[in-house]
């Protein structure tokens, strides 16, 4: 059992009184707990905070998981509450990824985003400009389907592990000089625009690749039938989940390429994003 605090947890566990409003004042993180002035009971509080710094694999609550206890005791949605300190972790992360500076400011590497929904044929496309460019293409299920023998992913983390994974690897190339290729769903905005700034900051050049088709019924068909043989993650996704995963598109306003596998062979679409990269 977890039986430690943080020195900045157990300040916030000693204000008086211990309400869930001086709480959320003491620690200033956005996971949304009721903030009334109802009265919290220390030790249902503080068991609550061990069960979720054990759930995180700590051996020490620190004050998101009295965060975290408290929107529990207080009926708020505790699996929000997650996903959101799971979405401020990963913003932590990134920012030390963001301050990045190349190796030779010379280089110009490039980074094409190659994104969409599942069965778009983002991977084919991906895989094929990885070959021509010779260079290393970051899959996200690759990077996700190598962590779920361990036991590491859950429906709160799943989206911020997968962001600095593949944040990471790219910014490990680019700052080099050296070109990568991101096979994502890249659906967020923030993610794309985080993604342009890297680039841009490790002196590289980005392109944007958007996947799409057109024809649903060839779409519904490419899902049923894929098998893509990635370790430890499912052969395809369902129709429900592609359903989804549109609605939780955000239109990509800033300048990039659309790729239509309904109508562009894959020879004609690898050629259309290789013309898109300025030359050296």
């Amino acid at each position: 059992m977890t039986d430690a605090l943080s020195e900045t947890a157990r300040a916030a566990l000693d204000t008086e009184p211990l309400t869930a409003r001086t709480l959320a004042a003491a620690v200033p993180l956005d996971l949304d707990p009721d903030v009334g002035d109802t009265p919290l009971d220390r030790t249902a509080l503080l068991e609550a905070a061990r069960l979720e710094a054990l759930r995180h694999g700590r051996g020490l609550v620190l004050p998101e998981h009295l965060l975290l206890a408290c929107v529990r005791l207080t009926g708020g949605d505790l699996a929000a509450a997650r996903e959101r300190l799971q979405t401020l972790t990963a913003r932590r992360a990134l920012a030390d990824y963001e301050a990045l500076r190349p190796v030779d400011p010379a280089d110009r590497p490039t980074a094409v985003l190659v994104a969409g929904l599942p069965g778009c044929g983002k991977s084919t496309l991906a895989e094929s400009l990885a070959r021509r460019l010779r260079a290393p293409v970051f899959s996200m299920d690759w990077q996700l389907g190598a962590l779920v023998p361990f036991g590491l992913l859950r429906p709160d983390n799943t989206t911020a592990v997968a962001e600095v994974q593949m944040t990471a690897a790219a910014a490990g190339q680019l700052r080099l000089g050296l070109s990568v290729v991101l096979d994502a769903t890249g659906h967020r905005r923030e993610t794309r625009d985080r993604w342009r700034a890297l680039t841009e900051n490790l002196g590289g050049v980005f392109v944007g690749v958007e996947c799409v088709c057109t024809d649903d019924a060839l779409l519904r068909r490419r899902v049923d039938d894929r098998a893509r043989g990635i370790p430890g993650w499912p052969a395809t996704v369902t129709w429900e989940h592609v359903g989804r995963m549109r609605r939780l598109w955000e239109p990509w306003t800033e300048p990039h390429l659309l790729v239509d596998s309904a109508t562009d062979s894959p020879e004609i679409a690898v050629r259309r994003v290789l013309d898109a990269i300025p030359a050296p």
